[in-house]
């Protein structure tokens, strides 16, 4: 067999440091309320979007679906964004681009509505591809914690917009309530052009410090700000045991088929859960709406426990498997005891907050250096995602056919199945973020 060519080493990065870290944590959560808050603004107040636009609920229905194509199908386009722009060039556009589709989608007809869907859907593809790329550039050491940061404020997002939106349309109609979300927006710009320039500084002063003799940026030197992390070395270690390209890495589509199940079983239950608690149990609708509110707020435990699961045990698969326990939880609960409603859906909610972690995670310690992380992110996403837009649909298509609840929960079953089949041998045996 021939010996594996030699990659080249990672060029230098100037990692935040200090403020500047604070000032990049910061970004990272501000733009995570901007990549999901804004979408998951539109369902409650779908009724009246149709009434006043006079469209049917599959027309409204396209809305909220339009965005999960975006994230599949656009996949690639956004990757070539994020390379010929640059990374943090990327994010900023991303937040300028959800900030105008906000305003486009409330600011006419339905025409309007698709268009400005359109534009959201395109920017916050293109934030799903930069930000864990960014992640792992500017927090190398800590790329599970992070990771759970983004996650988690995402999931926070998409609470407080759940939550709100309904009130602020009661006295304010839907047009105002779905753009005032713009606001977020607007808040993100400074603080990414703040973070910006401080990267450019950092990075001119490591540079200058590398091209200085017998300084502390040389290879041996401790708390070089140029120095790959150890969880950097981790991912080149396991990177350099398949030097294939990208798509020709079986993890690479395991991981995709795994990030696809994960997909699935989120929107799949976040378009479902509400009218199945409605009919095998008779709940009213602020009762099924609590439903979602509980599967959202339970996915920060389990966006951060990923880390600490990584910490403890050093094992991606335990962490894997303890987030598809999760996820079974809810089917097999709905199917055996649906009056402990409550409880089935706190577990699911911290599995799925749980499972984008680890397959973001995972995807990064597969890769070496930031255009291998872009790539396998845009390939692992853009599948994924394409999967999961199929979710509702499928699991709709379901109770339509036996007029029940008990196909459906059988299908997100098997998705959970995916999940578990495909991320075991997908995640990496080890991964040892930095103590």
């Amino acid at each position: 067999m021939p010996p594996d060519r030699a990659r080249p080493a990672p060029r230098p990065v100037a990692r935040p440091t200090g403020r500047a870290a604070w000032l990049a944590v910061a970004a990272v959560v501000l733009v995570a309320l901007n990549v999901r808050g804004p979408l998951a603004a539109l369902p409650p107040v779908a009724g009246e979007v149709g009434a006043d636009l006079a469209v049917t609920a599959g027309a409204v229905g396209l809305l909220t679906t339009l965005p999960v194509l975006c994230f599949g199908i656009a996949s690639p386009l956004a990757s070539a964004l994020v390379a010929r722009w640059g990374l943090r060039e990327a994010v900023l556009g991303c937040v300028l681009g959800v900030l105008a589709g906000t305003v486009l989608r409330s600011a006419g007809g339905y025409g309007a509505a698709v268009a400005g869907t359109l534009v959201l859907g395109l920017a916050i593809t293109v934030g799903n591809i930069a930000m864990p790329v960014l992640v792992a550039e500017d927090f190398p050491a800590a790329v599970g914690l992070v990771t759970a940061v983004y996650t988690a404020a995402f999931n926070i997002g998409s609470t407080a917009t759940t939550a709100l939106t309904p009130l602020v349309a009661a006295g304010a109609g839907w047009r105002l309530a779905l753009a005032a979300w713009g606001v977020v927006a607007v808040l993100a710009v400074p603080l990414l052009l703040a973070q910006r320039r401080s990267s450019r500084a950092s990075a001119r002063a490591a540079a200058s410090a590398e091209a200085a003799p017998g300084d502390a940026a040389a290879p041996d030197a401790p708390g070089s700000a140029a120095r790959p992390g150890p969880a950097a070395t981790a991912a080149a270690a396991s990177a350099a045991a398949d030097p294939r390209p990208v798509h020709r890495r079986p993890a690479t589509w395991l991981l995709a088929l795994a990030f696809g199940g994960q997909s699935f079983s989120y929107y799949g239950t976040t378009a479902w859960l509400p009218e199945l608690l409605a009919d095998q149990l008779g709940v009213s609708a602020s009762a099924a709406g609590a439903s979602a509110a509980v599967f959202q707020v339970a996915a920060v435990a389990g966006a951060f426990g990923v880390p600490l699961v990584l910490r403890t045990t050093g094992r991606p698969r335990v962490a894997l498997w303890l987030v598809c326990a999760g996820w079974a939880v809810l089917p097999l609960g709905l199917l055996t005891a649906p009056e402990l409603w409550w409880a089935w859906s706190a577990l699911a909610g911290a599995a799925q907050g749980g499972g984008i972690t680890v397959v973001l995670v995972s995807a990064v310690a597969r890769s070496t250096g930031s255009a291998e992380v872009r790539r396998t992110g845009t390939l692992v996403q853009g599948a994924g995602y394409a999967l999961g837009a199929s979710g509702p649909f499928v699991v709709g298509a379901a109770h339509d056919a036996t007029s029940g609840w008990t196909a459906p929960l059988l299908v997100l079953l098997g998705a959970v199945a995916v999940l578990l089949l495909a991320g075991t041998p997908g995640v990496p045996r080890r991964y040892a973020p930095a103590r």
